[in-house]
């Protein structure tokens, strides 16, 4: 079974600050980037997410999921605080040879990271909302 779930960004973490973004590799070949189905190239944005665990802070790497044209964040510097674009949890099924329930595997992803300083300017993905209202 398979679900996604929005996720609320200021509720849930205090900060997430962008690291780096590379291609996402095809799975057995790491010379070939993964593209969606209409052929945009997949990537992978790394980021430290900061939030609160039993009253104390908690700071993590979580990879997240995106497909853009251009490498997303390619202006950003590390330690970027960011804000993601339709950010959203996959959880799904982890099965084993014989089909049995062995866990549950946890995707991230987004269409787009934007720097929290940005001004109407998208960052990595498509033009925004604010920017095409401008």
């Amino acid at each position: 079974m398979i679900q996604n779930y929005k996720v609320d960004q200021s509720a849930t973490f205090e900060s997430l600050l962008f690291l780096s973004c590379e291609p996402k590799t095809a799975f057995g070949d790491s010379f070939r980037q993964e593209t969606t189905k209409d052929g945009l190239p997949k990537w992978e944005a790394q980021l430290v997410a900061r939030f609160r665990q039993f009253g104390r802070a908690t700071n993590e790497i979580i990879k997240v999921g995106l497909a853009a044209e251009q490498q997303p964040g390619a202006e950003l510097a590390p330690a970027t605080p960011v804000h993601l674009i339709d950010f959203e949890i996959g959880v799904m099924d982890k099965k084993d040879r014989d089909g049995n329930v062995t866990g549950a595997q946890v995707w991230y992803r987004c269409s787009e990271v934007r720097s929290t300083a940005a001004t109407g300017r998208a960052r990595g993905g498509q033009a925004s909302s604010e920017a095409a209202a401008s």
